[in-house]
């Protein structure tokens, strides 16, 4: 796939090159893995402190017998390892430590190294190639036997149907609620409803694509109400109001957190239902007006006496002209709108926006449930490139 692969994918790319010298070989011996990146390297004493994927530190050392192998960035072919030194691995390189089963504790036989220089590189490249050649929409349906995937894609015009040819070699990654990160996955997470974003070779009208990579999430727009908060550990415990069921939303630095002003919230309220009449500060006056009218709302995008910005209003507009609110802004039992990376069960969610002040709009169009804020202001079926 050459550039294709993403840079979650380099890790299963190296794992691949260091596994194939086993394959068909059962007279050589075992090995083990100890896959990481470099934080600290002593050549003088032979030893390389690593900070592994999964936990911890660990110390690797090495001697004259070892053989230091560096790959380029997304490299899987073995025979374009070139031969190199331990002076030539630096902090910040990914490496592979192999190591005899049994022995952990002596030196490397096998070292590959990936400079980290080689991965900024790589990555600034895949991130150009999916912006440009990526494809992007809402799964429809899954059929594993076919080995095809169907998925609509928004455009200028009425969504177009799509179907994903996935019969061939596919790197598959997940957005994990948990992580916050693209991680390798398996066709087996796709279900319908899923966003996808994909990459491959296109037929004439792209009606078809033969998939080599694709990413997934599962991302939703969800009205809930607020159990409780923990600001400490960065969690809202609450109630789906679409499901009924529990939810744990995480909050992290990231999450884009906005309050709609009254004036706000009543537009946005009489834009989903014309007739409402409830509402926040200045329904029953000249404010309240405006705001129904998309007259001189905040954020509407309108000037006094402008028309349209009712039912042509940019929600994320709007919304990033809002106010920024934090945790200790919220309290118990009031309701928000979360998007976000949900786990397939949905009991969990990772909240990427979440926003305040909505009682008008859940109270106006309550029958809108699964896009309670009326616009395509979130994802849209357009999930991000790999980071």
């Amino acid at each position: 796939m050459d550039m294709r692969i993403g840079v979650p994918g380099l890790l299963l790319a190296l794992t691949a090159v260091v596994m194939a010298q086993d394959a068909g070989q059962p007279a050589r011996p075992r090995y083990v893995s100890l896959i990481g990146t470099v934080e600290k390297a002593d050549a003088s004493g032979k030893v390389l402190t690593i900070k592994p994927d999964k936990a911890g530190d660990a110390s690797v050392a090495f001697d004259d017998k070892t053989q230091f192998l560096r790959l380029p960035a997304g490299e899987t072919d073995a025979k374009k390892a070139t031969r190199a030194a331990a002076s030539d691995v630096s902090v910040g390189d990914r490496v592979i430590a192999r190591l005899r089963a049994g022995e952990e504790g002596q030196p490397a036989v096998f070292l590959y190294f990936t400079k980290q220089n080689d991965l900024a590189q790589r990555k600034e490249k895949t991130l150009e190639e999916w912006q440009k050649d990526g494809v992007a929409g809402l799964v429809k349906s899954v059929d594993a036997g076919a080995k095809q995937i169907a998925i609509s894609v928004r455009g200028a015009g009425p969504p177009k149907d799509v179907t994903l040819d996935i019969s061939g070699p596919v790197e598959y990654q997940r957005y994990s609620p948990d992580s916050g990160k693209y991680e390798p996955d398996a066709l087996v997470s796709i279900q319908a409803g899923d966003q996808v974003r994909v990459l491959g070779q296109k037929n004439a009208d792209q009606t078809a694509i033969k998939v080599e990579a694709i990413m997934s999430g599962l991302f939703k727009t969800l009205p809930v109400q607020i159990k409780s908060i923990d600001a400490a550990a960065g969690q809202i415990l609450a109630i789906d109001l679409a499901s009924k069921k529990p939810i744990t939303i995480n909050v992290k630095p990231d999450t884009a957190m906005k309050k709609l002003d009254d004036a706000t919230a009543l537009q946005m309220a009489r834009r989903l239902n014309p007739t409402f009449q409830g509402g926040g500060r200045g329904a029953g006056g000249r404010e309240g007006a405006a705001a129904a009218e998309g007259d001189a709302a905040p954020g509407g995008g309108q000037g006094r006496g402008g028309r349209g910005g009712g039912r042509n209003l940019d929600i994320g507009k709007v919304i990033e002209q809002q106010p920024a609110i934090t945790l200790a802004d919220l309290k118990a039992g009031e309701p928000v709108v979360v998007v976000g990376a949900a786990a397939n069960d949905m009991s969990r969610m990772r909240a990427m926006t979440l926003v305040a002040g909505v009682d008008p709009i859940l109270r106006a169009a309550p029958q809108n449930g699964p896009d309670p804020l009326g616009g395509n202001w979130n994802f849209g079926g357009d999930i991000a490139p790999p980071q």
